[in-house]
């Protein structure tokens, strides 16, 4: 068991002072006294260290916003020249500034669509925000303003915004706000044993398809803006879609005359082991939005490409949106340092070779833990699925969970999914392959130690 010894009063002031999203600090408190919150004072590459010298994998704590480690003095100092030279101009009114003219040129060099165009922006919740209004922009200036609603995917997540809750494909996000944002029409997405189409087969039969062909029979065609996806979605699960799907749904908005918007917040930049996601099934957006790998969260950077046709509608009708700190001159500068060291150290390439010794080290995990019930990998982005049925408390366990991952040292994602407690495991992108067997394996004895305890230490 770990043993506490940092700082109790910065732990006390922290309770105080700072909300801490999710964080249930009164069970916490109950279950694990004075451990809580865990204070994380520096990172060295795929790990983090805490205030009493803990070093731990962060597999999850980043959000999927960490893909080339902590701790790159490269970045930083980048970082630092520029706000010496310019900290902040924006770009308003016909001014612009070097920092972001050259960062989008590079950007959108890499992109998988014509002569991209690119928006700065703070966040993932922003740019989807701004996919949203660009899409309805576009439609108004072509004529269509009857053009409003947008499809986003069951089982989905775009952010927290109003928008983008509204999108978001998880009710639970959306419950207790009040009316949430109008003309957002829900479409199925394909997921193993959610699917209400197939879930019962042994492969899927793109009913799913079939089925958003004919919500967009019942809406409209005329009526539909956009369709937003992630190229693999999150929420519950990593969710693989099969061959053939991502191919049928950019067909289905070209039938609709609707643009396909595709969500690359958490899959961009090498996570998949390809730059973006939707490189997998050779898909080329009208919009992409992306985030957190943008600045692998060195600092809050967003951005939203928009393709060569989308583009021309607004060559002499410029998009009323004012973001004061669009295109950063020190978010620039860091997103720049980031390819750099993506690009020299050949990350994306490292996800890719070791996503196979991942899936293995994974799914090795069910010979301890009988409940698990699936895992899926894709370059460095996993999760495992485990059936929590038979515990009587499904959030004490997932707590548990986490904190005997701590323990172990690990900081994994571990979230609830009906009777499953799924964890995220997705550490940087410059972990080692022995980085990822010491990190599964602590994922192994965390849910074993766990499940025990939540069934007074019998096993079924």
């Amino acid at each position: 068991m770990l043993k506490r010894t940092g700082d109790a009063p910065l732990r006390d002031l922290a309770r105080r002072r700072l909300r801490h999203f999710l964080a249930d600090f009164a069970r916490l408190e109950d279950e694990f006294p004075g451990r809580y919150p865990h204070v994380i004072v520096r990172g060295e590459g795929p790990y983090v260290i805490d205030d009493a010298g803990h070093r731990l994998l962060d597999a999850g704590n980043h959000l999927g916003a960490c893909n080339i480690g902590h701790g790159r003095a490269e970045v930083a100092r980048a970082m630092g020249e520029q706000a010496a030279r310019l900290e902040f101009s924006a770009l308003d009114s016909g001014n612009s500034h070097d920092a972001a003219i050259r960062f989008a040129d590079r950007l959108a060099g890499m992109l998988p669509m014509e002569d991209a165009c690119i928006s700065f922006c703070g966040s993932g919740s922003e740019g989807n925000e701004l996919a949203y209004k660009i899409a309805r922009a576009w439609h108004f200036l072509r004529g269509e303003p009857g053009r409003l609603k947008i499809l986003s995917r069951a089982g989905s997540y775009h952010g927290s915004s109003y928008g983008a809750m509204a999108a978001t494909g998880i009710d639970a996000f959306g419950a207790g706000f009040g009316p949430l944002a109008p003309a957002f029409v829900r479409i199925p997405q394909p997921s193993h044993d959610r699917c209400p189409y197939c879930a019962n087969d042994t492969a899927c039969t793109l009913a799913c398809i079939e089925a958003t062909r004919a919500i967009v029979r019942a809406e409209g065609p005329g009526t539909i803006a956009a369709i937003v996806a992630e190229p693999l979605a999150i929420p519950q699960a990593v969710k693989v879609p099969p061959p053939g799907y991502w191919q049928a749904l950019a067909e289905i908005a070209r039938e609709a005359g609707a643009l396909l918007i595709v969500d690359e917040v958490v899959t961009g930049f090498g996570r998949t082991g390809r730059m973006f996601g939707c490189d997998h099934w050779g898909v080329r957006p009208d919009i992409m939005v992306m985030a957190k790998g943008i600045s692998s969260g060195y600092v809050p950077l967003g951005a939203v490409a928009t393709s060569a046709r989308v583009n021309a509608a607004f060559a002499d009708k410029p998009l009323l949106h004012l973001n004061t700190f669009a295109g950063h001159p020190v978010a620039c500068a860091a997103g720049e340092a980031v390819l750099d060291i993506l690009e020299r150290e050949d990350l994306v390439g490292n996800a890719a070779r070791l996503e196979p010794i991942l899936r293995a080290r994974l799914e090795a995990i069910a010979a301890q833990v009988p409940e698990v019930l699936r895992v899926t990998v894709i370059g460095l982005m996993a999760s495992v699925e485990v059936d929590a049925s038979a515990c009587p408390d499904l959030a004490r366990l997932i707590r548990r969970v986490r904190h005997e991952a701590y323990g172990e040292g690990l900081l994994v994602r571990v979230n609830p999914d009906g009777t499953r407690a799924t964890a995220f495991f997705y550490p940087s992108l410059n972990v080692t392959e022995d980085d990822i067997l010491r990190g599964a394996a602590a994922l192994g004895r965390a849910f074993r130690t766990a499940l025990d305890a939540e069934r007074g230490g019998r096993r079924p």
